[in-house]
């Protein structure tokens, strides 16, 4: 397979370090750090209605949670991909079988501090194949994910990112992809949105300028159009992933099912919304009020009455 652009360094090693370009995402549990202080000292009367045993498990609990839905999301993503290489797969001669394989060989590593998730893949695997389906897993699991979570009145933000990375000796993710989607979900991304980074389209730039038409090329270019239907500019410029649309709405097969998810998920920003507006915290409803936004264009776009 032709390299794809020369700003993509075939991954190589150096000594017990890999480095390579990766595809990076970072997800931040919000409102966490004022759950914690809840439970910032040791009952002596512990009981299981008392109020310490509640901040646990929305602190502790919640994290843990998480962590297993997103490991939760991606198996069942990769279990639906492999059902479906598997039938394409049926009855084609043994070399075309094996090459297949090879193409779809890849690995996801996570990594987690505290109440964030990192998670990291690289992207030209040991067959020198390049990879389109852990970008896919991220940016459908994260959006999935995201309007999951503000139906259990759990919040997050987070970032998408592809650049360069190593994973060190003791198995932790560290380079500039990292770094830069970290960047993108703590100062760019400001409302829960899940940011995608220049690095992500670059990315999907040079796979659509693959030439080529044997299987493997012609699988992740399809890829690549696929995953730019989960994706949209917002109104301050930034790409993000656009949990609301069309696209995440047919996905699951039960539109219907996705649109109620929508719509509950809409009460509990509102309802956001107003209680921080009656506490005062303009600097957090700031935030919802860019969220309600959100929801209210896609329910314009909808019903057919406009919204970007």
């Amino acid at each position: 397979m032709a390299t794809i652009d020369d700003a993509h360094i075939t991954s190589h090693a150096n000594g017990m370090v890999m480095f390579g370009p990766h595809v990076v995402a970072l997800i931040d549990l919000l409102g966490q750090s004022h759950l914690l202080e809840k439970w910032d000292y040791s009952p002596s009367d512990l009981t299981r209605d008392h109020p310490w045993v509640q901040a646990v498990r929305d602190t502790v609990g919640v994290v843990e949670s998480w962590r297993d839905d997103f490991a939760l999301q991606f198996d069942e993503f990769q279990a639906n991909y492999d059902e479906l290489a598997e039938q394409a797969s049926i009855g084609k001669p043994e070399q075309q079988r094996r090459l297949h394989e090879e193409y779809r060989k890849s690995a996801m590593h996570a990594a987690h501090f505290s109440d964030t998730m990192i998670f990291y893949s690289l992207l030209q695997n040991e067959h020198g194949f390049w990879q389109m389906r852990e970008l896919m897993k991220m940016i459908v699991a994260s959006g999935a994910l995201l309007l999951a979570g503000l139906n259990s009145r759990t919040v997050f933000r987070g970032a998408v990112e592809v650049g360069m990375l190593t994973r060190l000796k003791s198995g932790d993710p560290y380079g500039p992809a990292l770094a830069r989607a970290h960047h993108l979900e703590s100062k760019v991304a400001d409302y829960p949105r899940i940011v995608v980074g220049p690095g992500v389209l670059s990315y999907l730039d040079a796979i659509d300028r693959t030439q080529g038409d044997d299987p493997p090329i012609s699988a992740i270019r399809a890829l690549a159009l696929t995953c730019r239907t989960f994706l949209a500019q917002d109104s301050d410029g930034c790409w993000f992933v656009d949990y609301l649309n069309d696209a995440f709405a047919n996905a699951g097969g039960d539109p219907s099912g996705w649109r109620k998810l929508q719509a509950d998920a809409f009460s509990f920003v509102q309802s956001e919304l107003a209680r921080f507006r009656a506490s005062n915290d303009t600097k957090i409803a700031a935030r919802y009020v860019r969220l309600a936004t959100y929801f209210k264009s896609r329910e314009a776009r909808a019903l057919g009455t406009g919204g970007p």
